[in-house]
């Protein structure tokens, strides 16, 4: 049964035994999320690829359809795109139009109905469960004079309709999920004040035991259970595989940690006592995990210190369905805060994710450890239609990994994978990491500091894929770039891998940076790339506004390209390029660019309007779909953030960090 809400829209066309050349229209769907939409056309023949399919859109009832992003070809027998800044609960038409030299055989265009996602969340209303420190799980739970004392308890109880309220304190327990709730009556486990704690820490350790000095820093102690992950109060340690490392700590402070069969040996960089910290040590390995199960909620917990093995998670979405992660803590967890493989519908919103240590370790010990995790992560087949925002992602050594290893299931190819709205800091590698299976994976509104790399789509595949109206600010400025030697980028594209990235659309972009001597653009092999089309963005960087050395195919123009340093503008495989002139004779890209400081208001501190003075404002192109529903008449800006919205209806709207986050 198709989940509330949804319509997947397929119009099938009468079908003719196509010429070689021209083409056919075989069927149009569309599949909405909240704010988004993906359509799909699918074709026949069009042998020599030179097939065009426009789209339009309108919502249901009103009399005029609108331009659309035209769709992009990424098979031969299938046409992709994605219609944004949609109204949530609300019924839409895309409509599809083929053109052809060759010609068309059959009808050229075709509607698809779809439909986005309701934006509010039922409430369960049928029962109570009650889960405090001090009760006990031989009680029903439905009093909550006598609740039960697990969460574990609750989830073996809960149905369809139940709301498990649970009580603040520290439980120290691994919640496995196995009833499913419904679109209107959900099971939703949440916290019922703050301070309610799911630690997969053992308790003793963490009460303060005793530890053996074995000599040269290095304190031991014998657990009897196995543990991959180690959290002490000044951060987390690394994880070494042997004593020499150990006693070396090279990926640095403030120390690490060896489990020497079954014993656990941890040497802190000052050389003190782990009896003189407060010592997280984790014998569980998650804290929510969800298989096969639908409309199961979790809300206000904070949850910490999972990983007993390799793959540590807080909540892991397994197969599961239209499931929900919010207003939750999840913070120094082995490998993900939330880990999703396969299923469909997930939100993933206002959460906070965070980890300790990482950005100042070197990226040489920290990549391929266990410690190259994720706020959130999507594996395998990674499933449909998910959401990922308005989260805090901080100190991970990746934020956001939105795509899988492989194609949703039943023969469909588009993820229509939605991550908006999020705020990034201090990623010692990338921020938003769109690896692997991508395809109508859409990035909007997402607003990214001291990263590494911003963007890195090595490889996504088969596109497209939308980073639209994002500010990426000081990458670079990381001890990955700054002092281990890698080059950091707004976006990264070389992979090892022989899959090309697919199409990839840049529109509406602020990518600035002031760290020390980092192009805005560093595009690098190895790795094998169809194209990059980019529009209206700021690329500045104390370094070359692009530096390419791939031989990837780019559709540039209506850019501002600035350099705040002195140097060459552009290095492009082998030549350079001083100037914007000298880059548009040499190359013919960026014939309407431009090269002029960005002059922002502020954006040190988060505010990146373009000031009246700058030469941003009104120079870019209209993009239908993208930036053609502005309420002025005036072009549209340059970069993230349109100077003409201010005060159009009344708020300041210059500022793309529209949240206010506490840094752990």
């Amino acid at each position: 049964m198709r989940a509330p809400g949804i319509v997947v829209g397929l119009v099938v066309v009468a079908s003719a035994a196509p010429a070689q050349n021209s083409v056919q229209l075989l069927g149009v769907a569309g599949y909405g999320t909240f704010h988004a939409a993906g359509v799909t056309a699918a074709v026949a023949g069009d042998a020599d690829g030179d097939a065009v399919a426009s789209l339009e859109w309108r919502r249901l009832g009103d009399a005029a359809f609108r331009a659309g992003h035209p769709l992009i070809r990424i098979s031969p027998g299938l046409f992709a795109g994605s219609l944004f800044f949609l109204d949530p609960g609300a019924s839409w038409e895309a409509r599809v139009t083929l053109s052809d030299p060759d010609g068309v055989i059959g009808e050229a265009t075709a509607v698809a109905p779809l439909t986005t996602r309701w934006p509010l969340l039922a409430e369960p209303t049928l029962r109570t469960l009650y889960v405090a420190p001090g009760g006990s799980d031989g009680n029903t739970g439905t009093d909550p004079a006598h609740p039960l004392a697990t969460i574990q308890a609750a989830a073996q109880r809960a149905q369809a309709g139940d709301l498990v309220a649970i009580a603040p304190g520290v439980y120290r327990e691994a919640v496995t999920v196995t009833a499913s709730g419904t679109a209107a009556q959900p099971i939703v486990f949440r916290g019922s004040g703050p301070g309610v704690v799911l630690d997969g820490a053992d308790g003793a350790i963490a009460a303060g035991v005793a530890w053996s000095h074995d000599g040269n820093g290095v304190y031991s102690r014998a657990l009897g259970f196995a543990t991959g992950h180690v959290v002490a109060d000044v951060g987390r340690l690394f994880r070494y595989d042997d004593l020499a490392d150990l006693l070396a700590l090279p990926a640095g402070p403030p120390g690490g940690f060896w489990l020497d069969g079954g014993t656990l040996r941890v040497r802190f960089s000052d050389g003190s006592s782990p009896a003189a910290h407060a010592m997280h040590v984790a014998r569980r390995e998650n804290g929510f995990y969800l298989d096969g199960v639908a409309h199961v909620r979790i809300e206000n917990l904070e949850i910490r210190h999972y990983g007993s093995g390799d793959f540590g998670k807080g909540v892991y979405l397994r197969f599961a369905s239209d499931c929900a992660v919010r207003g939750s803590e999840l913070h120094e967890i082995g490998s993900a805060g939330v880990w999703v493989k396969g299923g469909a519908r997930h939100l993933i919103e206002g959460n906070s994710f965070w980890d300790s240590s990482i950005p100042g370790w070197v990226w040489d010990w920290t990549k391929g450890s266990s410690a190259e995790g994720n706020g959130v992560v999507l594996t395998d087949d990674v499933g449909r239609g998910h959401v990922v925002r308005r989260n805090l992602v901080q100190g991970t050594f990746n934020g956001i990994g939105p795509c899988g290893g492989s194609a949703p299931p039943g023969g469909v190819v588009t993820t229509e994978v939605d991550v908006y709205e999020n705020l990034f800091l201090d990623h010692n590698d990338d921020a938003l990491e769109p690896e692997g299976w991508c395809s109508n994976v859409r990035m909007w509104d997402n607003h990214i500091e001291r990263v590494h790399m911003a963007f890195a789509v090595a490889p996504a595949a088969p596109g497209p894929t939308w980073i639209v109206r994002n500010v990426a600010f000081d990458f670079g400025a990381t001890r990955t770039s700054q002092i281990d030697g890698y080059l950091a980028s707004a976006l990264k594209i070389n992979s090892g891998y022989a899959t090309p990235v697919g199409p990839l659309l840049l529109y509406q972009n602020t990518f600035l940076t002031t760290a020390p001597a980092t192009a805005a653009m560093t595009l690098l092999n190895p790795g094998q790339s169809t194209h990059i089309t980019a529009r209206n963005n700021l690329f500045a960087g104390t370094g070359e506004a692009l530096y390419k050395v791939n031989p990837v195919l780019l559709d540039w123009d209506w850019n501002d390209l600035h350099r705040s340093s002195a140097g060459r503008l552009v290095y492009w495989q082998g030549t350079s390029y001083a100037n914007l002139a000298a880059f548009q004779v040499g190359t013919g890209q960026e014939p309407n660019g431009l090269s002029a400081p960005p002059l922002l208001v502020a954006p040190g501190a988060g505010d990146f309007t373009p000031l009246a003075a700058s030469q941003l404002v009104d120079r870019g192109v209209e993009i239908p779909g993208i930036n053609d529903r502005r309420p002025t008449a005036d072009p549209p800006d340059l970069g993230a953030v349109e100077r003409s919205l201010l005060f159009a209806d009344a708020f300041e709207e210059g500022s793309l960090l529209y949240w206010s986050f506490t840094s752990p």
